[in-house]
């Protein structure tokens, strides 16, 4: 019943910290991430699926970097993005950069949003993904828990960095495709 980034701020925020903080501290287990992950996807999944189809705004392909399985921001992005008037196209975790500019041209996406929390293969940010931006007619955007790590092979990448907060990356991408929400 609550906005998504009500529920995000409130609720999700402190509870992925708390999961992550007892999983480093090894007061929490893998199975518990699982099964929190399972519950989460569910519910934002099935809010995805229902929202309203009202969004006229561009069109946004979003997926995660390959080999990365933790797409709960991502979904979070997703439903925010829908809430600000975009139309998207979640694809999820793990996804191979390489089939992406296909899927962009076929889906007629503005632009593309990239995921990336855990680290990536060596090559992935320092190779494939300027190939990527290459590939595309259309900005590829880029954020996520492992971006400033890799601030300078991103920016040299060429994709536009929006962070970690959902909310200012929204803004981003909405003042370069110049969408007035």
């Amino acid at each position: 019943h609550y906005p998504v980034r009500v529920v995000t701020e409130k609720l999700l925020a402190p509870l992925l910290k708390e999961l992550g903080d007892r999983w480093a501290n090894n007061k929490g287990s893998i199975a518990e991430e699982h099964f929190f992950g399972f519950y989460l996807r569910n519910k934002l999944g099935a809010r995805f699926h229902h929202r309203p189809q009202t969004q006229t705004g561009p069109r946004l392909m979003l997926a995660c970097l390959p080999g990365d399985l933790h797409e709960i921001g991502l979904l979070l992005f997703a439903l925010e993005a829908c809430d600000h008037g975009f139309q998207t196209v979640l694809l999820g975790a793990n996804m191979p950069l390489d089939e992406l500019p296909a899927a962009v041209n076929k889906t007629k996406s503005a632009a593309l949003v990239l995921s990336g929390v855990i680290e990536p293969k060596p090559g992935v940010i320092e190779e494939q993904l300027p190939w990527l931006v290459g590939q595309l007619s259309v900005p590829v955007f880029f954020g996520g828990g492992i971006a400033a790590g890799h601030f300078d092979s991103l920016k040299k990448s060429g994709v536009h960095m929006i962070g970690k907060d959902i909310d200012t990356g929204i803004k981003q991408i909405a003042k370069t495709l110049g969408f007035r929400q």
